[in-house]
């Protein structure tokens, strides 16, 4: 069997993602923004996009692991894990086989 795993471009552009959710997550969190429209506003983004990646923040430690050490597999996107990422942790390290 044959793996394939994540190249430079797509995990760089998955970790950024990563830790701009994270960032939003954390400026709603502290009460330094109120809402996704906030953050939207002042990043000239739609305010749905940043909702759409605002899951990323809740990604399993073992997965966004994976993905900075190019372990996951290739087909990991910015688009494959919010659209049908799983709450738990253990789902999401199963979905993308790591657990």
């Amino acid at each position: 069997m044959v793996h394939l795993y994540l190249g430079t471009f797509a995990r760089e552009a998955l970790l950024k993602a990563i830790a701009r959710s994270r960032g939003w997550m954390e400026t709603i969190l502290s009460d330094k923004t109120a809402s996704f429209d906030d953050i939207a506003l002042s990043e000239a983004l739609a305010e749905r996009h940043v909702r759409r990646l605002a899951v990323l923040a809740f990604l399993s430690p073992k997965v966004v692991r994976a993905i900075a050490d190019g372990a996951a597999p290739s087909g990991v996107t910015v688009s494959s894990l919010t659209q049908a990422l799983p709450h738990a942790w253990a789902d999401q390290e199963r979905l993308l086989g790591l657990g």
